[in-house]
Formats: C-alpha cells, structure tokens, sequence
C-alpha cells in the first residue's frame, strides 16, 4: 500500500526525511543488517533473516546528517507470516499510524536540515515523541537497551556514557564494591572487551553474581575470543557443579555471554556439560541454550541433548521452545532431522508428536 504522500516503507520515509539510518536485529543478538537486506524484507522481497518468536525486532538508528551527535533510535517489532515474511498488513498500519502521527507532513521534519541545532534537538524531540503509544514500539531490558547505545555510540564514534570509567575502575579495583554501577558502563565495557580482556578473564572468578549477570547480558552480543570465553566456562562449570543449587539466573546469563564465542568447540562442549549437569532440569537454562545457540543445535549430539532435556519439561515448554526454533530456516532442517533420529528416547517421541499431532 501506497500512502498519499508516497512512502510505503520504513526506508523510503527516513529517505523524505533525508536521513541517514541504519538497521538492526535486536532479536537473539544485535546484529546490524544491511540496509539493502533491510529494504528487501520492507518489499518482502525475502524473508526476515533473524525471526525470534515469530516476530522481527528492530533498532532503526537514524540521524540528519548535519548532526550525526544528535541520533534518534526506534525499537520496533512487526509479526512474521508462515514464510517469515513481514505482514503487509500490520507493515502498513504502522506506517499509517507514524504518518498520521507527524501530521503527514514532511516538510516541517526537513526543515532540520536548514536549521539552527537548538532547532534541530527540537525537531529531533517531535520525531521521539511521534511513537508514543504506538502498538509496534517495544521496550528492551536494560541491558539489551545499554547494549545497544554503546553498539551505537562505537559506531558514530562518540565517546561512551559517563559510566564507562567507573565500570573500567571497578573491573581493576574491589569488586564486592558493585552497588555503584551504572548498567550503560557495563555495556560500554562489554563492546569494548578486547580493551579489557585482562581485567574481565581476572574478574570472572569472583565478581558477584548480580554484576556479573548483566555483564554477561552485554557480552552475549559480542563474538569474544577463546581466551575469554574460557574464563566464561570456569565460571559456568563452577556455578553448575557447586555443592548448593546453582544460580540459575547466572548459569542462563553465562550460556549467553558464550553464545558468539569464537571458539566453537569450547562452547559446544560446555553446552553438552550444562545438559549432563542438574542445570539441565531448569527449562530457563535450556531456553537460554536454544535462543541464543540455536546455531550450535546443527551438531548432532548437542541437538539431540536438548531436545531430550526439554521434553522432559512438559508438552507445553517443548512446543513453545521448538516452534521457535523450527521458523528458523537454517535451523529448521536439521531438527527435523533430529526428529527421525533413531536414538530418540520413548519422551522424546512422544514430545514430537505431541508438537506435530496437537489434536491427538
């Protein structure tokens, strides 16, 4: 669909506009996505590349670029059709929605480009203020959100939050001393990792568990090195294998700050010894496994593993889990794989046909 003034994507709006953008997936890692890619999908063209519960969540950066200090940054999440596609649908109810929001008139967001900067942080306030209310808008948690602003600030080169140095001192000095942190200087120091790779692989073996579990929640959306995500798995093992039940929130936290470890048989075989741990009775810890390593699934035992662990949470906890990761495409072949695999367990069996039979 068309409007009258001729936008009928997301893109060709910030083009009116005149500026400048760029796109992100903020679904089970932050990944920026190329803006042709992007443009494609807004046609569906193709499908989302990275569905997370059958929706598309976005981060759209955007900015005039005669004030590249002053960006904007939307959260935004559309519904997937059956292929994975944007529903046309509810693309254009948001855009009616936004239109109607700014008065469908361009003109006075464009005048930014001609204006003096107080006029521009005005102008910039109008466009924030356009989304409130607005069914498509998502809020994200506080770490994703901090991981985000030092994504973005790292990538217009502006300088990190004023918490940056107290998170850096903290790393170096008494860590049980925690309570002052600010969640953003942990973000910003988890986007900058290898510039403090010493200090967090000394850190890990007694930072506290609260500061430590955000931290992870930043680091998951970094592909750290080998020498890091070890120290990530002494703690994980630690926590797992401990005497007193574990931390399970940090054991979920420590899975995703491995997630984009470089080191893929490092972080496949602790994936495994978190399935062979009492960890694996906690459907949180398996979900952290199959959201932010679905990638890891394609090997066989490590599939097989945790399809067996959740079938032995319920029906309803493996049809929740498995429907997501089936609408992946490049997962979705290999657990259909893992279905026919003649080692299955008699749960195992009857978990998948409770998924694929509903009715019976």
């Amino acid at each position: 669909m068309v409007n009258s003034n001729g936008i009928s994507s997301i893109g060709r709006l910030l083009d009116a506009m005149g500026m400048s953008a760029r796109y992100f997936d903020l679904g089970r890692h932050i990944q920026e996505l190329d803006e042709r890619l992007f443009r494609e999908v807004e046609d569906l063209k193709r499908p989302y590349p990275a569905p997370y519960l059958h929706q598309a969540w976005l981060g759209l950066l955007f900015w005039d670029p005669q004030t590249p200090e002053l960006p904007l940054l939307w959260f935004l999440r559309f519904p997937l059709d059956e292929q994975g596609l944007l529903v046309p649908s509810e693309r254009d109810r948001f855009l009616q929605q936004l239109l109607t929001a700014i008065g469908g008139n361009l003109e006075v967001l464009q005048a930014a480009k001609d204006d003096s900067l107080s006029d521009n942080e005005e102008s910039g306030k109008q466009l924030a203020a356009v989304l409130e209310g607005n069914p498509f808008v998502f809020k994200p948690t506080p770490e994703r959100q901090a991981a985000v602003h030092a994504r973005v600030s790292k990538l217009l080169k502006l300088p990190p939050s004023q918490y940056y140095t107290a998170a850096s001192d903290y790393l170096r000095g008494e860590l049980s001393q925690w309570q002052h942190l600010g969640v953003q200087g942990l973000a910003d120091v988890a986007v900058e990792w290898h510039n403090h790779q010493t200090e967090l692989i000394k850190a890990m073996v007694d930072m506290p568990n609260r500061p430590l579990t955000s931290l992870c929640l930043c680091l998951e959306n970094e592909s750290v090195n080998g020498a890091l995500g070890k120290a990530l798995q002494g703690r994980l093992v630690h926590e797992i294998e401990k005497d007193e039940q574990p931390d399970i929130e940090l054991v979920a936290a420590l899975i995703r700050a491995l997630s984009q470890c470089q080191a893929l048989e490092l972080r496949q075989r602790t994936l495994l010894r978190v399935l062979h741990s009492n960890a694996a009775e906690y459907i949180e810890v398996l979900a952290a496994i199959a959201t932010r390593c679905p990638q890891d699934l394609c090997d066989t035992t490590l599939g097989l593993g945790l399809l067996e662990a959740i079938s032995r949470h319920g029906q309803d906890s493996f049809n929740r889990v498995l429907s997501d990761l089936l609408f992946i495409p490049a997962i979705r072949p290999h657990i259909l794989t893992l279905f026919r695999h003649p080692e299955r367990s008699p749960e195992l069996v009857a978990a998948i046909g409770g998924l694929l039979n509903p009715s019976q």
